[in-house]
């Protein structure tokens, strides 16, 4: 893991909220449509209740201990969850890639309060709601209560994917797994970042880089 002095977290919270345009609201709904099917029309009360922020890199969206019980689309950008262990370590729980999702609020709020600090890698812009909004839409409409288990699913199979992965895999097949999962992160993030989603420390990042680059020159050396 990264040594951090991150105890309380430095980054500008970033808290402008800006009327969404139709771009935006057709934009959000073209994300919650490829993630599992659902009717435009009842889903309607959800994109008529979207805010959205610009987030510059560096900026807070979310910090721990803060209300936090809010639903995001991530529009453009790159977000990383993550929160600080006992010893003062930052602990990269999940990245949050344009155009997707946050995590569900039910994932990461207690008691009105986020359990995680959330802050962009990159510029961001998200499209927000309350998860009451939600969560009234769920109980009017039979179609927006399977969409938001639909959703709710897959995070459930993230988590676990993610969790057998540190427990089962050695560092280098992570490594493969994650840049499958995401594709072209590696180059836009810092080294940091990934070393700790990863379960290792930056310094055996690099060294299983170097690894990789030197047997990559064995084969050409051999062709």
């Amino acid at each position: 893991m990264t040594r951090s002095t991150l105890a309380q977290p430095p980054h500008r919270h970033a808290t402008t909220l800006l009327a969404a345009t139709p771009a935006d609201r057709l934009a959000s709904l073209a994300i919650a449509t490829a993630l599992a099917p659902l009717d435009a029309d009842a889903f309607e009360p959800v994109l008529q209740a979207i805010t959205v922020q610009h987030l510059a890199p560096g900026d807070a969206l979310l910090r721990a201990g803060e209300p936090g019980a809010r639903e995001f689309f991530v529009l453009e950008g790159v977000l990383m969850s993550w929160v600080g262990d006992a010893q003062g370590r930052e602990v990269t729980l999940a990245f949050h890639v344009g155009p997707g999702v946050l995590t569900p609020a039910i994932g990461r709020v207690v008691d009105g309060c986020s359990r995680v600090h959330c802050h962009a890698l990159t510029a961001v812009r998200v499209a927000g709601f309350e998860a009451s909004t939600l969560v009234g839409c769920m109980m009017r409409d039979p179609a927006v209560q399977r969409w938001g288990d639909s959703v709710l699913r897959a995070e459930l199979m993230r988590r676990a994917d993610r969790e057998w992965a540190l427990a089962a895999l050695p560092a280098a097949q992570r490594l493969q797994q994650f840049r499958q999962q995401f594709p072209g992160l590696e180059a836009r993030i810092a080294q940091r970042h990934i070393a700790s989603y990863l379960g290792i420390t930056p310094v055996s990042l690099s060294r299983l880089r170097s690894q990789e680059r030197a047997g990559q020159g064995r084969v050409h050396g051999g062709a």
